[in-house]
C-alpha cells in the first residue's frame, strides 16, 4: 500500500480519539523509526518537539483531535495531558515560529488547527503548517509553522494508535486476480524447530490451509513499518534464516525466539520485509504460488520492482 494509503485508513479510523501523531517525513522511515509530536512536561510554554515513539513515556505522546474524512476537520483544539494544546508561540504568523503547549482555550486564535486530507495539520485560516523543524528527526527537536505544502513530507502527520509497534495478522503476497485467485499468505507449517515457512491459499480459501499444513499456523505478530524486529509465531518460534547463510536461495525456517538471535531479526519496510543488517529480503521463490512453496531470501530489489518481495499485513 502507499502511504497516502495507509494514512487514510488510519486516520479515517481513529477520527476523535486520542492517538499519537507519527511523523511522514522519510528520514524516519529510512532510519528504521518512528517519530512522534510530544512534549516533556505538563506546563504551559513547554516546546512542542519530535520524539521516537517506542523511547518516549505514552502520555507525552498522547493527543486528541478529529481527523479529515471526506472533508477537513477543524479549527480545533488539539489536545494533550488533559488540558493542554498546541500553540503557535506569541501568535506569531511567520516562517519558522516555534510551537510550544499551553493551557486549553477555545477562543484562542493561536490554538485553532485543521486536519487537512493532505495530511497536513494547517494552523487556523493562514497557509502555516506544523513542520518537522529542518527536517531533523533528533529526539527534542522543536517543532515550527512553516508555509503549507502539498508534498514536502516534514508537515505530513498520522494519527496512530499509542503504543504503535506490534501488528498481529497474516502477511499477503502474491497475485491476487479476485475470488478464483486467492489471496497467498507466509504459512509456517508446524509448531516445531526448523519447520518450513511456505506459501499457501488464504483468506478468501482458508480450508485449503488446514487440508496442506494441518498444524499450519499463518497469523504472525510482528513490527508495524518502519520498525526492526522479531515475527513471531505459535508464540514462542520466531522467522529465522538458517545457520545466518547470506546466500541467495536459501530457504527460510522458524525456530525457538531468543532475544538478540541476529538471525531472527527483520526489518518492516512496508512492501519488502528485510534481514536487518543485510540486503536480503524475504521472497517468493521463482514466484510460484503453488501452497507449499517454500521462502526464501534474495537479494532486495532496490526499485521494489521485484513481485516476489512485496508483502503486507492483511
Amino acid at each position: 500500500m502507499t502511504f497516502n494509503t495507509v494514512f487514510s485508513l488510519l486516520t479515517l479510523s481513529l477520527s476523535a480519539a486520542a492517538v499519537q501523531l507519527q511523523s511522514g517525513a522519510a528520514a524516519f522511515t529510512n532510519a528504521g523509526i518512528q517519530g512522534c509530536i510530544s512534549a516533556a512536561e505538563n506546563v504551559d510554554g513547554e516546546a512542542l518537539v519530535i520524539h521516537n515513539c517506542n523511547t518516549e513515556a505514552l502520555a507525552n505522546q498522547d493527543f486528541t483531535l478529529n481527523f479529515f474524512t471526506k472533508e477537513s476537520a477543524g479549527p480545533q483544539l488539539i489536545k494533550v495531558f488533559g488540558d493542554k494544546c498546541i500553540d503557535v508561540t506569541g501568535g506569531v504568523n511567520a516562517d519558522g515560529t516555534k510551537l510550544q503547549i499551553w493551557t486549553c482555550d477555545s477562543t484562542n486564535p493561536n490554538q485553532q488547527w485543521t486536519s487537512v486530507a493532505d495530511f497536513t495539520l494547517r494552523w487556523g485560516s493562514t497557509n502555516k503548517c506544523i513542520d518537522l523543524t529542518n527536517g531533523k528527526i533528533t529526539d527534542s527537536n522543536q517543532l515550527q509553522i512553516y508555509t503549507c505544502g502539498t508534498n514536502n513530507g516534514n508537515q505530513k502527520w498520522l494519527g496512530a494508535p499509542n503504543p504503535d509497534n506490534v501488528q498481529v495478522a497474516p502477511i499477503v503476497g502474491g497475485p491476487v486476480g479476485g475470488p478464483s485467485d486467492p489471496s497467498h499468505c507466509i504459512v509456517a507449517t508446524s509448531n516445531t524447530d526448523g519447520a518450513e515457512v511456505a506459501i499457501v491459499d488464504c483468506l478468501e480459501n482458508a480450508a485449503n490451509l488446514n487440508t496442506i499444513f494441518l498444524g499450519g499456523n499463518t497469523t504472525w505478530s510482528y513490527p508495524i513499518a518502519p520498525l526492526s524486529g522479531q515475527y513471531k509465531i505459535f508464540d514462542d518460534k520466531c522467522l529465522d534464516v538458517p545457520n545466518g547463510s547470506t546466500a541467495n536461495g536459501v530457504k527460510l525456517q522458524i525456530w525457538t525466539c531468543a532475544a538478540g538471535n541476529t538471525n531472527q531479526l527483520f526489518q518492516n519496510k512496508g512492501h519488502q520485509i528485510v534481514w536487518s543488517g543485510q540486503n536480503k529480503c524475504v521472497d517468493l521463490t521463482n514466484g510460484n504460488v503453488t501452497s507449499g512453496n517454500q521462502i526464501q531470501l534474495w537479494d532486495c530489489a532496490a526499485d521494489l520492482s521485484n513481485l516476489n518481495q512485496d508483502w503486507s499485513g492483511e
